[in-house]
């Protein structure tokens, strides 16, 4: 249960509000001016004045990659293993191919290459290939790697850095840096591919902005909401199979499916095995080929969500009499591309600091998420004595250590975080846009709602508050009795995964929800809902 409600705006939401004044409230509670309105509600396809990036840089690094064209120069694309790093690479490849470019895309596998561009990786693909690359392009990765591109560029080649990281103290010296914090690395990359070819496919890079979970504010979104019409009009054969066996509508292809089905499925792959198959499949341009594709990405999504339950029941069992302020789970049955997601789950339910660790015979690695009471990597760099290699940032990092360190690790952390957490009650808060009666929950303010979309950081789906609402009717739906329905006079209310609250409440009780606002369209007759978040006793 969470510690507190916060609200964003005071006033209690009836019917007596008008839409345009329900409108200004949510516009107000994300600091939206009206001068910015037009653009929020209309915005403007993106240019290259938007991105912000050093004129000097981008030039050297245009006619750079010309000259490599022009003399039939070899090019590497190397990317990532996540969405972001997977739709970075798909797009720069598939525009320089058409420009009959000499080039290959490379994208590294979690065990074997780990994270960011090794040179050991660079050079054992070169001999691979029996090819020596006069240019390599990293996408979504790149700009904090100076010793590793240094081996690289001594050898003869020559670099240009795509990147949106937080970089260090030294850039890396290379032909040039294409860089920002404000953007997706497949924003990014589309921007360079763009300079090119204006048809740079900004579907792609909308899926990346999506995944890696940047601002959908300002440009970000407008980039989204433009790459989201491009795939419904005219998805590329990949991403097309996919949609269709995800089970989504393509006209109706939204954030959230990009986020929760379709990223999930292109990010499986790498947890599991080598990700090439998913950059295959987004630069297909063959629907038999894509179909081929989109079958087994979508079976390494099956398994992956197979291995995750079992590993998750692993942690929860080792996590039952922890008494610690901060969960610390090591195991060898652990897979390394599924600790992230184990760690958001426990962080998520028990509201701690978790660290998962999959043990390897002579080097382990572990992935962390935390709650904002506790800076992860500021905690983790304490201890970087202890750590082979270590990134991330305040919610969320990795890193790998020495097995035989991690009891010794695991000793020191624990103490630390208990001393720093000692006096905190955690239990997350959760935020509101305001109260709202339930003679507000009308179509018309469903639709005011929607033209808010697409929903993410910084500009999340309206929560409201309910107070004193008296349950008329109740039942648990699906198949194993997962969610409930509610009915609060008129009004219908689904509590998606709370079937289990189902004999704490009975008819006729009062409650509290925090819920959203839906429109929900059965046998041809659309109706507002809610759709609950939190329901609790008044």
């Amino acid at each position: 249960m969470f510690s507190k409600i916060i609200f964003k705006n005071k006033k209690i939401i009836d019917s007596s509000v008008s839409g345009s004044d329900f409108m200004d409230l949510l516009l107000k509670n994300r600091h939206i001016k009206k001068l910015d309105n037009q653009d929020f509600f209309k915005p403007h396809f993106p240019v290259n004045s938007d991105f912000n990036i050093n004129k000097k840089e981008l030039k050297k690094a245009i006619n750079r990659v010309n000259t490599a064209i022009k003399n039939n120069e070899n090019i590497l694309i190397y990317g990532d293993y996540d969405v972001d790093g997977l739709t970075s690479t798909a797009i720069l490849w598939q525009v320089l191919y058409r420009l009959n470019a000499k080039v290959l895309p490379f994208v590294p596998d979690r065990e074997t290459d780990g994270y960011g561009i090794k040179s050991k990786s660079f050079f054992n693909f070169e001999t691979e290939k029996k090819i020596h690359f006069d240019l390599l392009i990293t996408v979504d990765n790149g700009i904090v790697a100076t010793k590793e591109l240094k081996k690289i560029t001594q050898k003869g080649t020559d670099v240009i850095i795509i990147d949106h990281h937080l970089p260090s103290n030294k850039l890396p010296k290379v032909s040039a840096i294409i860089h920002s914090t404000n953007f997706s690395g497949s924003a990014l990359s589309w921007f360079f591919a763009t300079q090119f070819d204006k048809n740079a496919d900004l579907g792609l890079a909308t899926a990346g902005t999506v995944a890696d979970c940047l601002p959908l504010v300002g440009i970000n979104r407008n980039i989204v909401i433009h790459g989201l019409q491009s795939l419904r009009l005219n998805p590329s054969p990949g991403i097309k199979k996919l949609v269709e066996i995800s089970g989504i509508k393509l006209d109706s292809l939204s954030a959230y499916d990009l986020a929760f089905v379709i990223g999930p499925r292109l990010n499986a792959v790498g947890r599991l095995s080598n990700p090439i198959e998913a950059l295959r499949l987004l630069c297909s341009q063959n629907a038999l080929q894509a179909s081929k594709f989109a079958s087994s990405l979508d079976k390494f999504n099956k398994d992956r969500q197979s291995l995750q339950k079992d590993n998750l029941k692993i942690a929860e069992e080792e996590n039952l009499n922890n008494q610690n302020k901060l969960i610390f789970i090591a195991n060898k049955k652990f897979l390394p591309g599924i600790i992230g997601l184990i760690s958001g789950r426990l962080t998520e339910k028990y509201y701690l600091p978790s660290i998962i660790i999959s043990i390897g015979e002579e080097f382990s690695k572990g992935s962390c998420r935390s709650v904002k009471e506790l800076n992860i990597i500021e905690t983790l760099r304490k201890f970087n004595g202890e750590l082979v290699e270590l990134g991330g940032h305040a919610a969320a990092a990795g890193f790998t250590i020495k097995t035989e360190n991690i009891d010794k690790f695991q000793k020191k952390i624990t103490d630390f975080v208990n001393k720093k957490l000692k006096n905190i009650d955690l239990k997350p808060s959760v935020v509101v846009e305001a109260e709202m009666d339930l003679s507000a929950v009308t179509i018309k303010n469903c639709q005011i709602i929607s033209q808010f979309e697409p929903f993410g950081i910084d500009n999340p789906k309206p929560l409201f508050l309910f107070k004193n609402l008296c349950i008329n009717q109740k039942r648990v739906l699906g198949s194993t009795g997962d969610h409930l329905k509610l009915k609060f006079n008129n009004i219908d209310a689904i509590a998606f995964k709370k079937g289990n609250l189902d004999n704490q409440f009975q008819v006729g009780d009062s409650v509290n929800i925090i819920a959203s606002l839906d429109l929900n369209t059965w046998n041809g007759y659309t109706s507002p809902q809610l759709v609950v978040k939190e329901i609790f006793p008044v």
